[in-house]
């Protein structure tokens, strides 16, 4: 399973399903760390940290890489 999420191409309305699939695999494999690729969307980052805090997590930004999101799960 990837430990990255590539959201390029999917719409606004779509990504909250895609993501909160993605990241409840995670939880359930037990991966430590994950990735989502939002590229520089505002409103994408909003949703991915929309999901995120059902979980009780958070996602910080990649150094140098604004469009791309580290997510700790444990």
């Amino acid at each position: 399973m990837k430990k990255e999420l590539d959201l390029h191409g999917t719409k606004h309305a779509d990504a909250f399903r895609k993501i909160d699939h993605f990241i409840g695999q995670h939880i359930q494999k037990g991966t430590g760390v994950v990735f989502v690729v939002t590229g520089y969307s505002k409103e994408m980052k909003d949703i991915v940290n929309d999901v995120l805090s059902d979980y009780g997590i958070e996602s910080t930004e990649e150094w140098g890489n604004g469009g791309k999101l580290i997510i700790k799960l444990f």
